[in-house]
Formats: structure tokens, sequence, C-alpha cells
């Protein structure tokens, strides 16, 4: 326990391109999503950062139907003000070669420096599970830290929300586990502040429970929710309130630097994480479907690795 915590609240989105919705129908509603973003950050400088889901394909799709937006969009880019990359779009890693993954983060890269700024953090939350040399891979394009929600916890952890994660070359990232409900422990803040209050203190206490430093995260997005513009005055509201915290309206980057700084003793553990059921549910599903597409795209791959590109 500490006496006083820095509570790192990270707005955000998480993306799927096409589920329960055509792509289109969905493209549709990022379109609104990110005019919005925009909007806010034009009025409000105080509304200061957005992550988009670690992925930059979002950014072709939105820019394909709002190509008037390009210059601003990248403006805001390359201020760290919203967050893109270091992925092209976030890898289930059981269903693509290690090649394909290297090139999934090659191609993200590419993007998110075209657009002014890479976001170093190796942001994967939502995969079914994670390949044992994702450390290795990460370290490659000197990325030295993991966020992780599927796959681990339960029982494979001690219940922590730090560690680190070895690879089978010796590769070592800073790994940060998120909490039981994900990328959402801190999705649509109350205006009313006895209400936000409430939500806050039961996710602090959570985080709590589980931190070895004194920074904590909470991220205040989830799948396909816009911002919320009244944020930052809600955030102002209960610094008003709480005793024991603080909260800054941060970013992945600045909250890794600060878990870092506290140079806490954390546990190794190694190997894949393709476990953790009691802590959340991992889709195993997903890898014995639509084999169809799946064993189309192995050949695909396989030539173009094998064949196309050696020659």
């Amino acid at each position: 326990m500490f006496k006083k915590y820095d509570i790192h609240l990270v707005s955000h989105t998480h993306w799927d391109r096409e589920w329960y919705l055509t792509f289109e129908q969905f493209r549709l509603r990022l379109g609104d999503l990110i005019d919005h973003l925009l909007e806010i950050m034009d009025s409000n400088p105080d509304y200061k950062y957005y992550m988009l889901d670690g992925q930059t394909v979002v950014l072709e799709d939105y820019l394909e139907i709002r190509h008037k937006n390009r210059e601003k969009l990248k403006k805001y880019i390359k201020d760290g003000r919203i967050f893109v990359g270091p992925w092209y779009i976030l890898p289930d890693e059981f269903l693509v070669s290690g090649e394909a993954t290297i090139r999934n983060l090659l191609r993200g890269h590419r993007i998110a420096r075209a657009f002014g700024r890479v976001m170093k953090s190796g942001y994967i939350p939502d995969p079914f599970g994670h390949i044992s040399q994702m450390p290795q891979i990460l370290r490659g394009f000197d990325i030295d830290n993991a966020i992780l929600w599927r796959g681990f916890g339960g029982e494979d952890s001690q219940g922590k929300s730090e560690y680190i994660w070895k690879g089978p070359d010796g590769s070592e990232v800073l790994f940060l586990h998120l909490p039981k409900c994900g990328y959402a422990n801190a999705l649509y803040l109350p205006i009313d502040i006895e209400e936000a209050l409430k939500k806050v203190e039961t996710a602090k206490a959570e985080c709590i429970s589980r931190a070895q430093t004194p920074y904590l995260l909470f991220l205040n997005g989830v799948d396909h929710v816009e911002p919320q513009p009244e944020l930052p005055c809600i955030i102002a509201n209960l610094n008003k309130r709480l005793k024991d915290a603080r909260i800054v309206h941060s970013n992945m980057e600045r909250y890794i630097s600060k878990v870092k700084s506290s140079k806490p003793k954390l546990k190794v553990i190694e190997g894949e994480l393709r476990r953790g059921f009691k802590y959340t549910i991992l889709l195993t599903g997903v890898i014995s479907t639509r084999m169809y597409l799946k064993l189309a795209n192995n050949r695909v791959q396989t030539m173009l690795e094998k064949w196309a590109e050696p020659v």
C-alpha cells in the first residue's frame, strides 16, 4: 500500500473493423467517432490525449471517407495528442506466421511515422492468447513493454498487474496486465460527481489490490465508443474529492514511463500466455471456425513468404 496514488486515465476506443455489423457499417461509426474527437480537440485543449487502439488501419479506413481531415489528424498525431500504432491491425497471434506478425508491426510503424509519430507501446489486450516470442518481436521494434488482458491471470498469476515477460531468446519486456474488466474500468465516467466517485473508488480498489507501484491505470473506453467531451471537467471535480489519489488525463507511454521509474521488483514469467480462464474468457474456438478461410490464408502466406519474395 502507498499513501498516495497517481491514476493515469487513458481515453481510447477498441475497434473491430467487422463484427456484429458489416465493415461499412462500422466504418460509418468510425467516421463519426474521429470527427467528434477532432472537434473536441479543436475546442478543448484540456482534453489532452486519445488512443486509437494500437492500430493504424483505422486511419486508412477513416480517410477513405474523410480525406479532407488528413492534415488535421496528422497534426494531432504529430503533436502527441492522438496515439496510433505500433500495429497495422491487432493480430490474432496463433492464426498467422511469425513473419506475418513482424510485417504487421513493420507496416504499422511505416504508416504511423508518415503521420508523425509511432506509439511505442506493445498494446495487444484482446487477442486470444499470446505467442512466447512476442517479447523478442517487440524488442526488435524498440518496444520494451506489453499491455495484455486475455491469456493470463487467475490460476497462472500471483494476481498482480506488473510482471517481466521473458521470451525464449532471453528478451524481456515490462508486462502490464489489465483488470478483470479489461480495457473498460473507467468507461463512461458519470457527470454526476457522486456517481463518478463511486465508480472511481470501485476501480481504484481493484487496481490497488494488484498494483506494485503507486501508478494505477484507468481505461476510459471500450468497443466502438466515442470520446467523452466532458471528461476534463469530471477529472477536475473528482480530484477535489479524492483523498489518497490524483487523476491525470494520460496516455500509455506516460503510464509505462511512470511504472518503470518506480523500479519495482517483479516476478518473471516465461512462455506463451494461453490460459487464465478464471480471469477472463479466452475464445479458443476461433482457431477452428471458417477453416476454408484459414487454409486459404495459409496457402497465400506460404506462397508469399517462401516463394514469391525470396525469388
